[in-house]
Parts: structure tokens; C-alpha cells; sequence
């Protein structure tokens, strides 16, 4: 189960799989930024879509005293951050959902 990347800078094909999408994501979560104040709840879930787009669903549990929205930005803007490094020009949507407050 891969994805490709149609505008690959360096020449060649490059295709990209679920699990490593996953992982970049659990990378992303695992960060210093995010465990200060959230870490995911389930699963991280990584969908193709058969448009090329890359849908990635994430269900956190937010530390108490913290703000959920805010909290949720910052985990969407690390985990964009995470992706933009490792899988270049890939359209990829972020959902975040905020389940719990401990």
C-alpha cells in the first residue's frame, strides 16, 4: 500500500508507504512540543485517497490546563512540519480531535 510522489525533485520515482506515513506521524507526536502538552489517544490512522491526497486522523488526550484548540494547532502544524520534511509535495490533510482532557 503506497503512494506516489508525482513531483519528485531529485529525479526518478518515489513511492511512499502507510506505514511509513504512520511513523513520521508517531515521530511528530512524540516530539518534546507535543508531549508537553498532549499525546494520542489511538492508533494514528493514515487513509490514500484515490485523488493522491493523503488523510491522516489523529484523536489526542490534551493535558489539563491546557487549551484543546490550541493544543490541537500546534500537534497539526508539528505533524505538517514532521511530513513536509520527509514526504515533500504529497497533499496531505490533518484532522485532529481532541477526545479527553487528563
Amino acid at each position: 500500500d503506497y503512494i506516489r510522489i508525482n513531483h519528485y525533485e531529485r529525479g526518478g520515482e518515489l513511492a511512499i508507504s502507510r506505514e511509513v506515513f504512520e511513523k513520521i506521524v508517531i515521530d511528530a507526536l512524540n516530539s518534546p512540543e507535543v508531549n508537553k502538552k498532549a499525546k494520542a489517544k489511538d492508533e494514528v490512522k493514515v487513509i490514500f485517497k484515490k485523488d493522491g491526497k493523503v488523510s491522516i486522523k489523529v484523536h489526542l488526550i490534551v493535558k489539563k490546563g491546557e487549551k484543546p484548540a490550541e493544543v490541537s494547532q500546534m500537534v497539526q502544524l508539528e505533524i505538517a512540519r514532521y511530513l513536509e520534511v520527509y514526504v515533500e509535495s504529497v497533499p496531505v490533510e490533518i484532522q485532529i480531535s481532541v477526545d479527553e482532557i487528563k
